[in-house]
């Protein structure tokens, strides 16, 4: 998936997730007046609120995505986000008693937001020193993932496994903190790179020049096309 395909489809879900927004505050204000509040209307507003929710962690991989920095990652979320919404609108509306399928839902929502949590860490542009910080964020984030998931699958009431999920997202918060942080401590490697005492520059410095000129090339590319095509 190009460049151009990944920002069609972070603007479908950004369009998504405004028009989710907008149908679920028409729909609360109409509850709130009716002065009625069944099981229809509980629907409708789960409803409303699950496709919200999805087109936050679409998004967020979708515009991950359109940096044509990953692919797997945001095209996974993307995926799991899908059959996630489909599964608990379907599961809702149809009125499925099998536990077995929510726990599936449940499981798959799970990783969906794992994905698009990990997909926004991802998009931050860290210096060398600082690039270990995602890895153990990947391992993190997936771990507390894979803790709530065995919970839910296992129904169980283990003191331990809540005090390892307890201690893993502690984890996770601090590392979602402190990526941001790192980013900007990262500015000056970013910076527009100057010669050494030999007039030349660091094999480090002339990758990173490189691969940004690759990537202005190749948005140059697309735009001219869609010039061509709009002429």
């Amino acid at each position: 998936m190009n460049e151009t395909s990944g920002l069609t489809v972070g603007k479908m879900l950004l369009a998504g997730l405004v028009l989710s927004i907008g149908i679920c505050a028409f729909l609360g204000i109409g509850v709130i007046l009716s002065g009625r509040f069944g099981w229809l209307e509980f629907r409708v507003l789960m409803t409303t609120f699950t496709l919200a929710g999805a087109s936050v962690c679409g998004l967020a991989c979708g515009v991950y995505l359109s940096t044509g920095r990953g692919q797997i990652l945001p095209i996974v979320g993307i995926g799991l986000t899908l059959v996630s919404v489909a599964m608990i609108v379907i599961g809702m509306w149809v009125e499925v008693d099998s536990g077995a399928y929510w726990k599936t839902a449940a499981s798959c929502s799970v990783f969906a937001v794992a994905c698009a949590h990990l997909s926004l860490l991802s998009m931050a542009r860290l210096a060398g020193w600082f690039q270990w910080s995602l890895h153990v964020a990947t391992f993190t984030i997936f771990l507390v993932a894979t803790l709530i998931v065995l919970t839910i699958l296992g129904e169980t009431r283990d003191a331990a496994m809540f005090q390892l999920l307890g201690v893993a997202a502690i984890f996770d918060t601090a590392i979602t903190i402190l990526i941001p942080v790192f980013q900007r401590l990262s500015r000056a490697e970013f910076a527009i790179p100057t010669v050494d005492n030999n007039g030349s520059l660091s094999d480090q410095q002339r990758g990173e020049m490189e691969e940004e000129m690759a990537r202005l090339q190749h948005r140059m590319a697309e735009l001219q096309r869609m010039k061509d095509d709009l002429a």
